[in-house]
């Protein structure tokens, strides 16, 4: 693709990174992902750089927004994440349930709703919990321990692997809002009540989203594939996947330099970090913040993650197509310095960039404010770490 063709296309790319509107609709609101990509931002990559039926690759999905968006777009897509926590949303985002499926699980939720106390002559029986100093259970009233103990508890009886993702999902959902980022905490009546209702909001959103692959897939479904490997070793995995096509668009947000962002843990009264989401949705998280970030905040650390970003790169070099693209946004705690050794690794991986295609003439590169930060990030106001820069590059 010339530049010529590649011009128009990479504007409407900046228009569309532009957009402020919330995210909405779909699949996309199951969770509030840390600095999670702008759906429209997404869309505009995948129309403007890629083709239906091609497949597009993002090997730091999060939670799969560049994956849904590649359903209802007509394309395969490829998403990989090292984060077990990501892996689960992104599956559960982009499997559409039967009718008969989200019927069920309606009926079940409802059900809930009207016969699951923690007190009185007619209270639950609630499973075991883990203990109190649990790193899943730090500094949650226990009136919301049992509530959420209670639910995992009664997933289990739903009939499809689907519908039980689904309703773990839904929990982890009203859990979030309940205690992440907060120090005031609902009832256990109220939390009940608000899990009814995340459900039926999600299944509006699968219903939403079926019609969608009704309307644009004319009964063959693209294929959508979720890995829960690093980047880096993606190679090997691709080779064993049914997708033999060769992407033609890598569209992604890999973690940023040396930012404090916590994609594994939440955080309750002030600053106190939990493990909570792994619990609720039976995943195994062992790893620290370094791990998810591929490097910790020190100079030992930053040369990890530039190795780990280059070596990634150089592999999914040799497996992308020819005339591949690849759409990011990133943002840096030092850009001076920072910026240009990420450009240095993606040309040593083989990729050169395409500025010239996306230039702003007032400012040079374009930037956004990060959307969805925490509120410790918000309180330090407006620092390097708040704004996402663009990044355009072609495979050399």
């Amino acid at each position: 693709m010339g530049d010529t063709n590649a011009r128009p296309r990479a504007e409407a790319l900046v228009d569309a990174m532009r957009n402020t509107a919330p995210t909405q609709g779909l699949t996309h609101t199951f969770y509030k992902y840390p600095a999670r990509f702008s759906p429209a931002f997404v869309r505009a990559a995948i129309t403007e750089f890629s083709q239906p039926g091609d497949v597009i690759l993002d090997p730091f999905m999060g939670s799969g927004t560049s994956l849904v968006e590649a359903l209802i777009s007509d394309r395969h897509a490829i998403g990989s994440d090292i984060n077990t926590l990501a892996h689960f949303l992104a599956q559960v985002k982009t499997t559409p349930l039967s009718s008969l499926e989200c019927d069920e699980v309606a009926h079940w939720a409802a059900s809930i709703g009207t016969y699951l106390r923690l007190s009185g002559p007619q209270r639950s029986v609630i499973p075991p919990l883990p203990p109190a100093d649990d790193p899943s259970q730090r500094g949650i009233p226990r009136s919301l321990r049992q509530i959420i103990a209670a639910i995992r508890a009664e997933i289990s009886h739903l009939s499809t692997s689907g519908q039980r993702q689904l309703a773990r999902c839904a929990l982890l959902r009203t859990s979030q809002s309940a205690l992440d980022c907060t120090t005031t905490f609902p009832s256990a009546p109220l939390f009940r009540e608000q899990f009814v209702e995340t459900v039926n909001l999600m299944l509006k959103g699968l219903e939403e989203l079926r019609s969608m692959l009704d309307t644009t897939s004319h009964g063959v479904r693209p294929q959508i594939i979720c890995l829960n490997v690093p980047a880096q070793n993606l190679q090997p995995a691709l080779w064993e996947l049914s997708i033999k096509q060769k992407p033609t668009l890598i569209v992604t947000s890999p973690p940023y330099p040396s930012v404090h962002v916590l994609y594994h843990r939440w955080q309750i009264k002030s600053r106190r970090e939990i493990t909570t989401p792994y619990w609720i949705t039976d995943q195994l998280d062992g790893h620290g913040e370094a791990y998810y970030m591929m490097g910790s905040r020190t100079p030992t650390g930053l040369d990890n993650y530039f190795r780990t970003i280059e070596a990634s790169f150089a592999r999914l070099y040799q497996v992308v197509a020819e005339e591949a693209f690849v759409v990011q946004l990133l943002a840096f705690s030092h850009i001076d310095t920072q910026l240009p050794r990420y450009l240095v690794a993606m040309e040593r991986a083989g990729f050169e960039e395409c500025a010239h295609l996306i230039e702003d003439e007032h400012t040079g590169r374009i930037w956004r404010r990060v959307p969805l930060r925490r509120w410790y990030a918000t309180y330090q106001g407006n620092t390097p770490s708040s704004h996402e820069v663009l990044l355009l590059h072609r495979r050399r």
